[in-house]
């Protein structure tokens, strides 16, 4: 929907790159606070908080009425969304053996990437029919129905059923420890690629490409396509 709402807003290159940082400002932040709060929450409750908050910010966008209300619904989408991961990974640690862990990962981030080739052409086609708003509005309500069928089924293992905890380790061990060093510093060099794709490329398509929106739906997703069988 960036290029659409560029026009609509009037917005410059500098302008859609503060709106984007408002997102990424919120979901930096709170990637150091969702953490904490699922432990203190637990799961179940902490997932469900992150993502019927996602679902109202995202359904908030549908009443932006100019670049400053957008950053603010874009920065209540960041908070949002940073719970997810670490929910996902929650979820799995809590429900899998450490030798089916990395598998399982594998398995949700790829659901990640099937949500990134559905939505292109998806978004394109009511945009195009309905208009942008209504966009906004159906992606925040399908993270309800999601929740609205996640809620009920889903339930914390019993202590017994799960492995023996491996001990807490204190945060100032983690930031002397390499590895973790080594992922910060991979996250580091591949995140800015991967974000290109998210907030720029359709814009790139757009405005340096020639493309319209449908043609935009049709290639926007070959990225996410391929990211996706890595």
């Amino acid at each position: 929907a960036a290029p659409v709402l560029r026009d609509q807003f009037r917005m410059t290159n500098v302008g859609y790159s503060r709106v984007v940082f408002a997102f990424m400002l919120a979901y930096t932040i709170m990637n150091g606070v969702s953490g904490p709060l699922l432990d203190r929450l637990g799961t179940r409750a902490g997932y469900a908080l992150s993502m019927a908050w996602w679902s109202a910010a995202a359904i908030l966008h549908a009443f932006a009425g100019g670049p400053w209300s957008l950053g603010i619904y874009r920065f209540l989408l960041g908070m949002g969304e940073a719970g997810n991961w670490p929910a996902a990974v929650k979820v799995v640690a809590e429900w899998f053996p450490a030798r089916e862990r990395a598998l399982a990962s594998g398995i949700f981030n790829s659901g990640s990437a099937v949500g990134a080739i559905v939505a292109p052409p998806v978004v394109a086609w009511v945009l195009l029919n309905f208009g942008w708003r209504l966009s906004f509005v159906l992606v925040g309500s399908s993270g309800l129905l999601w929740l609205a069928v996640w809620w009920p089924i889903y339930r914390t293992p019993k202590a017994r059923d799960q492995e023996t905890p491996p001990p807490r380790v204190p945060t100032r061990l983690l930031l002397h420890n390499r590895f973790v060093w080594a992922f910060t510093l991979s996250k580091v060099f591949l995140d800015p690629v991967w974000y290109f794709y998210v907030f720029w490329f359709p814009e790139y398509l757009k405005r340096v490409r020639g493309f319209d929106m449908a043609s935009i739906g049709k290639y926007a997703w070959i990225p996410f396509l391929v990211a996706g069988f890595g």
